[in-house]
This record gives C-alpha cells, sequence and structure tokens, in this order.
C-alpha cells in the first residue's frame, strides 16, 4: 500500500523540482547584465543608395546589457583607413573621398534616453558620387571604429593567449556604399512590333498587350549610371537590349548601344515621373530586318524595392 502512495508523491516532487531549476536560466533574460557596453549590429554592411535627390542613409550603433535606458547615453567614433587593411577582406576597397560625403555629426553618435540606438546621417554629394562611374559597383568604403563611450565598456573583443578570438571584434563597422538609378526596376512590357519591307510598308506585326497588366511580360531595367538603364529586351525579341538615357530636366529620353547585331537603332521617348511610365518610339536593323517599335513600360516594382539588407 505504502508503494501506492510514494510515486505520485516523487512524481509531484520530481515536477516541483523540475518547475524552480527551470526558472533559474529564465533569470538571465529578465535582469541586467553587470555592464553595459556598445557596439555595431553588422561588420560588413553593404548599402545600395537610390539616386534620388536626397541620397542619405543611417549608421548607428547599439546599446546593449539592459533591458531600459533610461538616461541619454553615446558613443564616440573615428573614420580609420587602417581599418581597410587590417580586417581580411576589406582591402579590396577604396577610402570614401572625404568630399563625396557629410556626417550629421564628425564624431559622436547620441543615444536617446528609452533608446538603444544611436546613429548618424550620411549624405552623399548627389553629384560628386554619381559622376564618379565606379560607384555603381562595390568600389568605396567608410571604415568607423568606436573610441570612447558613456556607457561601461566598448565591445572590441576577447582573446585567449594564443591570439584566439573568444569573442569577436564589434567595435568598428567597414561601410560599402553603392548607387543604383532611380530610373531603374522591373516594368511591365507592352506595345507594338512591326517589321518593315525595303520600301516601309508592314509585312508583319506582333503585338504585345494585355488588358489585364500584370499578365504582360517584365522587363528588367539595370543601372549604367545615374540617368541611363540597360533593358533586358527590344521590342518583341528578348536576346538583345539597348540603353535608354533619361533628361532629368525635361523628362525626354534618347536611345543608344545596342547590343551586338542590332544595328540602325534610332529613336526617343519620354518619361512620366509621377506614374513612371516609359515611352519609347523607335526603330531597328537585326537580322536583316528592319523594325518599327512602339513601346510602353509601366513600373512593376521600383528600384527602393528591391533593397534589401545586405553584406559585402
Amino acid at each position: 500500500m505504502r508503494n501506492k502512495y510514494i510515486k505520485p508523491f516523487l512524481l509531484v516532487l520530481g515536477s516541483l523540482s523540475l518547475v524552480f531549476t527551470s526558472c533559474e536560466p529564465y533569470e538571465d533574460f529578465t535582469k541586467d547584465f553587470d555592464k553595459t557596453t556598445v557596439y555595431f549590429g553588422t561588420q560588413k554592411p553593404l548599402r545600395t543608395i537610390v539616386s534620388d535627390n536626397q541620397m542619405d542613409f543611417k549608421v548607428g550603433v547599439t546599446f546593449g546589457g539592459r533591458r531600459e535606458n533610461n538616461s541619454d547615453e553615446f558613443a564616440d567614433f573615428v573614420i580609420d583607413p587602417s581599418l581597410l587593411n587590417d580586417i581580411p577582406g576589406a582591402s579590396v576597397f577604396t577610402l570614401l573621398p572625404e568630399n563625396y560625403y557629410t556626417l550629421s555629426n564628425s564624431s559622436r553618435m547620441l543615444i536617446p534616453k528609452g533608446k538603444f540606438i544611436g546613429d548618424v546621417t550620411v549624405t552623399l554629394n548627389r553629384d560628386m558620387f554619381t559622376n564618379d562611374p565606379t560607384t555603381t559597383n562595390r568600389t568605396y568604403a567608410l571604415p568607423l571604429r568606436i573610441t570612447n563611450t558613456s556607457l561601461d565598456s566598448i565591445a572590441a573583443g576577447s582573446f585567449d593567449q594564443d591570439g584566439n578570438t573568444i569573442l569577436a571584434r564589434k567595435d568598428y563597422t567597414i561601410l560599402v556604399v553603392k548607387y543604383i538609378s532611380s530610373y531603374s526596376g522591373t516594368f511591365y512590357h507592352k506595345g507594338t512590333q512591326r517589321e518593315l519591307n525595303a520600301s516601309g510598308g508592314v509585312v508583319n506585326e506582333v503585338v504585345y498587350n494585355n488588358s489585364d497588366l500584370v499578365k504582360n511580360q517584365t522587363w528588367d531595367l539595370t543601372t549604367v549610371d545615374r540617368n541611363s538603364v540597360k533593358t533586358s529586351g527590344i521590342g518583341a525579341v528578348l536576346t538583345h537590349n539597348f540603353v535608354i538615357n533619361i533628361n532629368e530636366l525635361d523628362n525626354t529620353l534618347s536611345i543608344d548601344s545596342p547590343s551586338a547585331g542590332v544595328t540602325n537603332l534610332i529613336g526617343s521617348g519620354t518619361y512620366a515621373p509621377l506614374t513612371g511610365i516609359i515611352s519609347i518610339e523607335y526603330s531597328y536593323t537585326l537580322g536583316g530586318k528592319n523594325y518599327q517599335v512602339s513601346d510602353t513600360l509601366v513600373i512593376r516594382t521600383s528600384p527602393e524595392q528591391n533593397l534589401r539588407f545586405e553584406e559585402w
């Protein structure tokens, strides 16, 4: 009879023991740490900026060690070119020229009371930056390093006596920056292509214009420079391309630089900034045949929608 009651009692006792012991790790998440620290959340960010009128972005530090921030804090920083030589993989980048950008604060990131992020705004000089033909690629970097803070510590990493990493350094970030054209993106492609004979008469016509917009084929317009994008087709042909150049002042456009095999490319058009619609009338020769095209490109995915977090 005694065993009948001992087993349930032991099960209950064991369950209570499990409850109390399982609470201990949870306390690690509900209590502040002994020290506060400041660090960059990522060491290898790649920022792609759209070449609109306001080419700016934020770079910042994170406050760690407390569940609440009850006071204003700060982290001082410097631009440290030596990081480009010291950090593996960073030597391929060139220091971002000083005349290409300005900082909202050149030496301090403020972490306001109640917040856990402190940052500065990097504003690119639009003309200087985009007139450099290398800035559409991963060319320039802005290396920042934390030098001082109002918090208890800087996450500068820790190492054993042999120099092996125990905790990785997070006191720096090497920010690589490039841009894409504001005219880039994915567009619905609608229009008509006519094949012409030697006297200019129409011998064949291809219409690609579905009344249901989303059922039309798409073209990807990729960045050549700030005001120029390369198409992923020409007329009804998807194996060739050309470049569209848009005049920012009057929104007219010209075309050039066709892919190999395309000749006699002539045309013009307009860009509608409020709708993002590109309209083009052009002609070209391919494979010994002459074509006349009327195209309309309707924005499906803007360049901003293609942006995402990346590392170099």
